[in-house]
């Protein structure tokens, strides 16, 4: 049964990584592209489920993202010394409408609208690992964006 620390030490290494201006999809930021994909949908939020692996809602455009994440998640495992088969839930949630924090007026039109991630990693017979991360993000729109000239890896 792996420690709780461990397991939240997973879920901060996911959650770092994904909310990085690096984890691109296409060249464009996968947060945007996800908010946009919620707006399309009537969500406030979208789920990855990285043992699936799935997400709601769904979309086969982001399975480059999905697996990419899955890879590491058992990464991450293998470097924490737990067993991916102890691993009963490894999802993250981007949630677009959260409740609101104050914040200066002229982040809205700079850096978008707020959002939360949450990790969460479980295993049977443990506390589960979860760890938050609020910041700002517009809807993906190529017209206004740059896109990564990045290769893929």
């Amino acid at each position: 049964m792996p420690r709780r620390a461990r397991l939240k030490n997973i879920a901060n290494g996911l959650c770092q990584s994904f909310v990085s201006r690096n984890n691109d999809l296409d060249g464009y930021w996968a947060i945007g592209k996800l908010r946009l994909l919620a707006e399309q949908h009537g969500r406030t939020t979208v789920t990855l489920d990285l043992l699936a692996p799935s997400m709601q809602p769904a979309s086969f455009a982001y399975a480059p993202m999905l697996a990419r994440y899955r890879l590491l998640l058992e990464r991450m495992t293998v470097a924490s010394r737990v067993r991916l088969e102890e691993i009963t839930e490894a999802r993250i949630t981007l949630d677009v409408a959260p409740p609101p924090w104050r914040r200066a007026v002229y982040y809205q039109a700079h850096w978008g609208e707020q959002f939360i991630l949450t990790v969460t990693i479980g295993a049977d017979g443990s506390a589960d690992g979860v760890v938050h991360h609020g910041g700002y993000c517009r809807p993906h729109d190529p017209a206004r964006e740059s896109r990564s000239t990045r290769r893929a890896s």
